[in-house]
């Protein structure tokens, strides 16, 4: 199958998707429902995200997230990611001492 016949293809697959009556033709509404389904689903996936990003900060689980618990998460972050640095620097020192393990 060549590029034309693949993207003719593609076309075809997402007019059919956006045809919810399926009577061949990809009307306007068809397209705002479809948008507005997609919307509908993304802010759900994010009041998800947003739900578990807010257990992982209240540590003492109050329903509350403070500013100690923020600080506590950005203090833990900072020390995991300058671990990582250190780590990479010993690795560059022990390669540049000829060390090349």
């Amino acid at each position: 199958m060549d590029i034309k016949e693949t993207a003719n293809d593609l076309i075809e697959q997402g007019k059919a998707a956006l045809d919810a009556n399926g009577d061949g033709k990809v009307e306007a509404k068809e397209v705002v429902d479809a948008l507005a389904g997609r919307v509908k689903e993304t802010a759900e996936a994010a009041k998800v995200a947003v739900d578990e990003v807010k257990k992982g900060f209240d540590a003492d689980g109050d329903g509350k997230v403070s500013g100690d618990e923020v600080l506590d998460v950005v203090e833990a972050a900072t020390g995991k990611v300058s671990d990582v640095m250190l780590g990479i620097g010993d690795k560059v020192a022990d390669i540049v001492a000829g060390d090349k393990k």
